[in-house]
């Protein structure tokens, strides 16, 4: 094949929680439940993805095996009309080529794929030559036939075998790959081979900044290796297999080897792999090009894909775009599918943009159904109908035809909210906030003359969702109104308090700019529902509106209840917490906890417990984690995989669906050593804002944090939530979290819990005069209230905390749902049920 293109028509491994098009304030939004039958407007694309990529000389490709994505006529007629290269999602791992006595062959799922592509004109870009995961263990033991009896993946109980048995081992590997594909399919660069490129090494640089693997992954090939020469030996078999023995010697330097890893759009991971990179150039390795799996979410930021292209570019080496697909998170909603086709359409113009040194785009896999993240969100071009969707019409690079975006927010449970719920600006005591206080305000588009606009937000219990509008309209009259629609049905309340609709309640009170309304709107439903739904503000003098959603409705989603604690301030007489993991400092007595112990269905083996205290001092939130468990395990390369807790912090609160430099995830091993970080600013400036302490004690471990909160006060609100992984045999068997059910925590802030800062006690009582160290006295009950306790399993996560591995996949959940702040002592539950008994009433602002 010497022509780079012909015009003739895994995914396995753990996943990588490491990363929306969501914006800050409005970033709960999510939205319409959308049909599968349902496309885009399109216009013509006979020439498929390949005829927008081709044309600036870069091969459209898709990862696809002819078991799954080409088992049927109408499958193969999407692949051909559409991509020009292939990746193998599975059979050309290292464990494909292997039976169950060890004897290397080609399965026939590699052979039906390279004669597949052969007949059909199609590129084939192996994948993969050496990797840590889906390589047989018995490849790594001293004695191959030892019996493992450690079950996880890629770690043995055997003996290892030295670096002069690996070596060995690898070139027979590599060599054995090249030459039964060259005896079945001709040398390498002629006509009827259809390699032209080759994921050599995949996934060797670790998440983790490890001082002692010089930032590599401690994989069975590190280890038996003793460093990272196993990445320079591979090049040079490929290199001399693929390149010089088994080629052509009419065509110069057919198969173009490709390093590749997965988190390269993530700073820190970046830089590892751009360190690794610059020591391969000056040991002469002979690769050629860098490829970037970019397995990301509508909460990553593409900015962050073009920064690791634009990164790379000083190697002067091909670059490629090797495992690509866009999570929507979950529920999929139409307002996602439209994002996501939006999403697709910036790659797109990336793409465009490093056209010079892009060698192939991949999609990886051909429909959602097939791929390996689907539980995440919808991530691919094309639906099970093989239909296709916004995605397919925004990475084709047609803007014109992506259908106009939706509104869409979440909408927390919380049973005691109601029409005579305090209102924001409640001072900083314990108990005493406002439910509308605990969430950005959502902004309704001001009228065309600016005669009014207005904020709101939205709760929801059972029986009925309960809205909060905050309207700015200075000509006051009896018959302003705020209109709310709930499907067909219309809900007006006016200025003068008299409404319109059945069942309807309302508050309306004055306010400085205006008037602010809170109103009970009978409905009937269930976690997880979308409510097709709008909010508008009417000024009677102009007739002027302002309205949430531009269309006729927008979508809300009915989300789990918000988890809600407070953090009291270290007393004036009392030193911060030293940071050193020692819970016996007095200062932590005065600490409200909450205990960490919801599971997400993905992850539901944890065996270890924890409880999370917080205090406050001086622009530091100080977290105190206690975690018991028998079996600590720091066996595995990746952080989230060994025994670790998780901190997660969105400054301000914003609810972000995207990380940014204020919003962070961090984590620590549980004897402290490991310390890493998710997406967001840089890993250096994450370090320099935050102090970890961890230690190992008998029942389990603690870590202690310092964390940077920048400008704090008594009275303002963060979110956070707590998580630890708990790990077993070298592998994580679960996660408990203190607030977010979805298990996408490690991609967006919008479920975190929320904490807010009181002052120092000693300063603060409850309405009732009672010193309350925590819990939230306007609740009437515990159950599923921000203020309660509450356990409720959830039914999924996805990817992994952070950026997590590539290939297939196994779900690595990560978040579970909520409770509300756990109250010290039965004195003091005794006392807030009391309270609540009483029908306390939160003092309004007004």
């Amino acid at each position: 094949m010497n022509t780079l293109f012909k015009t003739t028509d895994e995914r396995g491994a753990s996943m990588r929680r490491g990363i929306a098009a969501a914006i800050a304030a409005a970033a709960m939004l999510v939205p319409l439940a959308f049909a599968p039958s349902a496309t885009a407007a399109e216009g013509d694309y006979s020439g498929g993805i390949k005829g927008e990529y081709n044309a600036l000389g870069i091969a459209a490709g898709v990862a696809t095996e002819t078991y799954s994505g080409l088992n049927s006529q109408e499958q193969r007629d999407t692949v051909l009309a559409n991509f020009n290269q292939i990746t193998p999602e599975n059979s050309m791992k290292p464990e494909g080529w292997y039976d169950d006595n060890h004897n290397f062959r080609m399965s026939d799922d590699t052979r039906n794929l390279l004669k597949f592509a052969s007949d059909n004109g199609i590129r084939i870009y192996g994948h993969v030559l050496v990797w840590h995961s889906q390589t047989p263990d018995w490849f790594f033991q001293a004695d191959e036939w030892c019996v493992d009896t450690n079950e996880t993946a890629g770690a043995t109980s055997c003996p290892l075998a030295d670096k002069a048995t690996m070596q060995e081992r690898q070139r027979r590997h590599i060599e054995n790959v090249a030459k039964a594909i060259s005896n079945e399919f001709g040398l390498f660069g002629s006509a009827t081979n259809p390699v032209v490129a080759f994921d050599v090494v995949n996934e060797t640089v670790n998440d983790t900044d490890d001082p002692d693997t010089n930032g590599m992954r401690n994989s069975l090939w590190y280890q038996t290796y003793g460093g990272e020469d196993y990445i320079y030996d591979a090049f040079e078999n490929a290199n001399l297999y693929l390149n010089d023995v088994y080629a052509d010697p009419s065509v110069e330097h057919p198969v173009t080897l490709f390093i590749n890893d997965y988190s390269t759009e993530q700073s820190g991971k970046r830089t590892r792999y751009t360190a690794l990179l610059g020591r391969m150039v000056d040991e002469g390795v002979p690769f050629d090009g860098i490829g970037h799996q970019f397995h990301v979410a509508l909460t990553t930021a593409t900015s962050n894909l073009e920064a690791a292209l634009t990164d790379m570019e000083r190697f002067n080496k091909k670059q490629a775009i090797t495992e690509l697909d866009v999570t929507t998170g979950t529920p999929v909603t139409q307002a996602k599918l439209i994002e996501q086709g939006q999403y697709y359409y910036e790659v797109n113009q990336i793409i465009h943009r490093h056209a010079a040194q892009l060698f192939s785009v991949t999609v990886w896999g051909l429909t959602d159904g097939l791929s390996w993240r689907n539980d995440e969100g919808a991530p691919l071009l094309f639906n099970d109908s093989l239909e296709k969707k916004p995605a397919y019409i925004g990475y084709i690079g047609d803007s014109a035809n992506l259908p106009e975006p939706l509104k869409s927010m979440d909408a927390f449970k919380d049973d005691a909210v109601s029409i005579d719920s305090a209102l924001p600006g409640t001072v900083a005591e314990a108990g005493a906030s406002s439910p509308w206080e605990r969430l950005p305000l959502v902004e309704m588009t001001p009228s065309a003359n600016g005669a009014v606009s207005g904020l709101f937000n939205v709760y929801w219990k059972d029986g009925s969702l309960v809205v909060y509008a905050d309207v700015a309209d200075a000509s006051a009259a009896d018959d302003d109104t705020v209109t709310v629609h709930v499907g067909d049905a219309e809900y007006v309340i006016g200025r003068n308090g008299v409404t319109d609709g059945e069942g309807v309640q309302a508050n309306v009170v004055p306010s400085d700019t205006g008037y602010e309304v809170v109103a009970d709107i009978p409905y009937t439903g269930a976690e997880k529902d979308i409510v097709e739904m709008n909010v508008i503000a009417t000024d009677s003098a102009t007739a002027e509106t302002s309205a949430w959603s531009t269309n006729d409705t927008g979508a809300v989603t009915l989300a789990e209840p918000l988890s809600y604690t407070e953090a009291v301030k270290v007393p004036a007489d009392a030193q911060a917490p030293v940071v050193d993991a020692d819970p016996s400092d007095p200062v932590w007595e005065e600490a409200n906890e909450v205990p960490v112990d919801k599971v997400t269905a993905a992850t539901p083996s944890p065996e270890a417990t924890a409880t999370a205290k917080t205090l406050w001092s001086d622009g530091k939130l100080y977290v105190l984690m206690e975690v018991t468990d028998a079996d600590i395990d720091l066996t595995n390369s990746n952080p989230w995989e060994k025994d670790s807790v998780e901190v997660y912090i969105d400054r301000g609160n914003t609810k972000s669906g995207r990380y940014t430099n204020d919003i962070q995830q961090i984590r620590v091993s549980a004897d402290g050593a490991e310390l890493s970080f998710g997406s967001g600013a840089s890993e250096d400036v994450q370090k320099s804002m935050v102090q970890t302490a961890g230690k190992i004690v008998d029942d389990g471990y603690v870590v202690e944090m310092a964390i940077d909160l920048g400008t704090a006060e008594a009275g303002t609100f963060e979110g956070v939530d707590f998580q630890i992984n708990d790990a077993k045999n070298g592998a994580r068997i679960g996660i408990r979290n203190w607030a977010d059910p979805t298990g996408a925590g490690y991609q967006t802030a919008t479920h975190w819990g929320v904490l807010r800062l009181l002052a120092d006690t000693s300063e603060t009582e409850t309405p009732s005069g009672e010193e309350t160290p925590g819990g939230d006295t306007e609740t009437p009950s515990d159950e599923e209230t921000p203020g309660g306790s509450v356990e409720k399993p959830v039914d999924e996560e996805t990817p992994e905390d952070t950026d997590m591995p590539s290939d297939d996949a196994d779900d690595n959940g990560d978040k579970m749902p909520q409770t509300g702040s756990a109250v010290i002592g039965a004195a003091v539950v005794a006392l807030l049920l009391v309270a609540a008994g009483c029908g306390l009433v939160i003092a309004r602002r007004r």
